[in-house]
């Protein structure tokens, strides 16, 4: 399937290893690119506890994964406004480390290292030109033809 994916300049921070330095995108991409998705799934590690609470209280379900915790999350207009609205962690990038969205049972979106890596699946080479413009000039986007799932 074709997609691109960005890769943001990233930090550190004293609990994450890398972080996006800039997260302006994230409104705008939440905006434009989720409208159409049917549901979330989100990782955080275990030892984010308080990430995890904040997820049980949304979730329709949940599952552990070695060292790391999943939510599925249904996107009603509810769940959107309070995900698009209250994902920026106050220590950097996003709270959660992994971000897929789905459209029925098929992955579209998917955002990794807290908001640092970005890919959108499905779309073509001008499509994707106009999904990097929603990121800072120093992001640094790769587009493919083909993705071996």
């Amino acid at each position: 399937m074709k997609h691109v994916r960005i890769h943001l300049e990233t930090t550190h921070t004293e609990k994450k290893s890398s972080v996006p330095i800039d997260t302006n995108y994230w409104e705008k991409l939440w905006d434009t690119y989720t409208s159409d998705f049917a549901s979330v799934e989100i990782h955080s590690w275990l030892e984010e506890t308080e990430q995890l609470a904040e997820l049980s209280k949304i979730a329709a379900n949940s599952s552990e994964q070695g060292l790391v915790k999943s939510f599925t999350i249904t996107l009603n207009e509810e769940n959107c406004n309070y995900l698009r609205n209250h994902s920026m962690d106050s220590n950097g990038g996003l709270k959660w480390f992994t971000i897929f969205f789905y459209k029925e049972d098929i992955q579209m979106l998917e955002i990794g290292q807290y908001g640092s890596e970005i890919v959108l699946y499905g779309v073509d080479k001008k499509e994707a030109a106009e999904f990097e413009m929603l990121f800072p000039e120093n992001a640094n986007a790769e587009y493919f033809k083909e993705h071996l799932m």
